[in-house]
């Protein structure tokens, strides 16, 4: 079984090894993408391999893809498989036709689309590999231009957790660009569940951005209705059933800069009608982290119960020195907001996430630069305070060879459990720019399951790095890897622990 599985991961790569063989031209206006990734886990004895190929074709106005994609299996989480356990077929087909001049443009998308309204308040349809969401849209894309307005309208429906495509989703957005220092915009969008005599569920959002000198804004205000809860919960005496509000604002002085962010999100997720795909993913008001353990203890985005903040400051101390600092807090709603309504709860606000960090860089020469960094946050789902600290250095011995030590430590308090425990992650790092590079990453845990008996837990890998021209990405790890959390802008998947053996291959053509 482990030949077997090395046989896997080893031979996808084997043909690009030879270096000096001349790179496969294409036709014009023909372009590929493959991704795959293999992994073996010697302690599980489970091998997975997933693919996914992309194939685009552009000829002058006209355009047209497909992505095939396989799973062997596939991630056991169903809201990610989507009933696709052992998979491989054509997920995402698409044609295009546009065209246009200075005044007016027009664009239609038949078949899988990706769609943007705003900053996702209403309609945020994309891809993440590294987070296994895909909620594409299948169906009819235009978007239309004349003068200073833009269209955008499309008709389709998103695969949910058995791969069925049953709701339809309606949508229509108009955008006004008629002067530099704002801009506006109105959105209507409705689900349509394929349930006889359910009622349509319908969001709207009007949102403003404006750019005066120094100053960056952004608002928008959203409300959702659906008449079986109008009627059903609240006896006709509302109009609405959920409102949504999110705002920010930058300010740029010299060399400083500051972001503030607020939201209000109440009972404003917008899904399919068996909950199990999200048409919109409002901004979450949280910082993301490069860093492993600072995305330990991460709390997801609830686009029903939220509202917070978040405040960012930057300084550039000098020409080689900055400084951030950065204040997070989100609350649940109180006991007047339509979600507690519905669900005839009577609850006060507590505290769900609150965070508070620095990071100090600096570039001592051009060889030696420093990052320090200090975090603290508190989280309601598991319940836990936490402490972080991480020091990077950084030294260049030329141009092209970089050495790089990472040193992160985390104390943490559960408050459920009462248990104290902390986390260390040491990474050494070579990188030889922009060819390859290898890094030894090593984790240790403490761990008090039963008061006084304190144990710890070991885990290390090794990851190297490898671009053959500039087509293909190669990478490869071998070892243990801690369970974690990948989370980007408040949506989060757990990552198993692994022990065994990864591979990874990006070709591009």
């Amino acid at each position: 079984m482990i030949k077997k599985a090395l046989l896997i991961l080893l031979l996808p790569a084997l043909p690009l090894f030879a270096q000096d063989l001349p790179t496969p031209k294409l036709p014009a206006g023909l372009s590929i993408l493959n991704q795959t990734k293999a992994s073996y886990d010697f302690e599980k004895k489970i091998s997975i391999f997933e693919d996914w190929l992309n194939v685009d074709y552009r000829y002058e106005n006209f355009s047209a893809g497909l992505r095939y994609e396989t799973f062997k299996p596939n991630d056991p989480s169903p809201a990610i498989s989507r009933g696709k356990e052992n998979y491989s077929d054509i997920a995402f087909k698409y044609f295009t036709v546009n065209f246009g001049n200075k005044k007016s443009s027009f664009e239609l998308t038949a078949g899988n689309f990706y769609a943007l309204v705003g900053r996702g308040m209403v309609l945020r349809s994309y891809e993440d590999r590294s987070l296994r969401l895909d909620n594409n849209l299948q169906g009819v894309l235009v978007r239309a231009g004349y003068a200073n307005l833009k269209l955008t309208a499309l008709s389709g429906s998103s695969a949910n957790s058995n791969n069925d495509r049953k709701d339809i989703l309606y949508l229509a957005d108009l955008e006004y660009r008629g002067l530099k220092w704002l801009r506006g915009g109105v959105t209507f969008a409705s689900n349509k569940p394929d349930v006889p005599g359910v009622a349509n569920t319908d969001i709207g959002s009007v949102r403003l951005q404006t750019s005066l000198g120094s100053f960056d804004g952004y608002f928008e205000y959203g409300l959702k209705k659906n008449p079986d809860i109008q009627s059903g919960v609240f006896n006709g005496t509302e109009d609405f059933i959920g409102r949504g509000f999110y705002g920010s604002v930058s300010y740029y002085y010299d060399i400083f800069s500051i972001m503030g962010e607020y939201k209000y999100y109440d009972n404003f997720g917008f899904r399919t009608f068996d909950q199990t795909v999200n048409y919109n993913q409002p901004p979450s008001t949280r910082r993301d982290y490069t860093y492993q353990l600072f995305n330990r203890h991460p709390s997801t985005l609830d686009a029903d119960n939220e509202q917070g903040f978040q405040i960012e400051a930057n300084a550039n101390l000098t020409s080689h020195s900055s400084l951030l600092l950065q204040y997070s807090e989100t609350k649940t709603l109180d006991n007047s907001s339509y979600i507690q309504r519905i669900y005839g709860q009577n609850l006060d606000p507590r505290v769900k996430h609150r965070e508070v960090s620095a990071q100090y860089s600096n570039e001592w020469s051009e060889k030696l630069k420093t990052i320090f960094a200090f975090g603290y946050n508190e989280e309601l789902d598991e319940n836990t305070k936490n402490y972080t600290g991480v020091i990077d250095l950084r030294y260049s011995i030329d141009p092209k060879n970089t050495i790089r030590l990472i040193i992160e430590h985390q104390q943490t308090n559960n408050r459920t459990t009462l248990e104290d425990y902390f986390a260390d992650v040491l990474t050494i790092e070579y990188l030889r720019s922009p060819k390859y590079s290898i890094a030894w990453v090593s984790e240790m845990k403490t761990k008090e399951p039963v008061p006084g008996n304190r144990v710890r837990l070991f885990w290390n890998y090794l990851v190297g790095t490898l671009k053959l021209g500039e087509h293909t990405d190669l990478s490869l790890l071998a070892g243990s890897r801690e369970a974690g959390i990948i989370c980007i802008g408040g949506v989060c998947r757990y990552e198993p622990e692994f022990r065994g053996v990864e591979f990874k291959m990006t070709n591009r053509f």
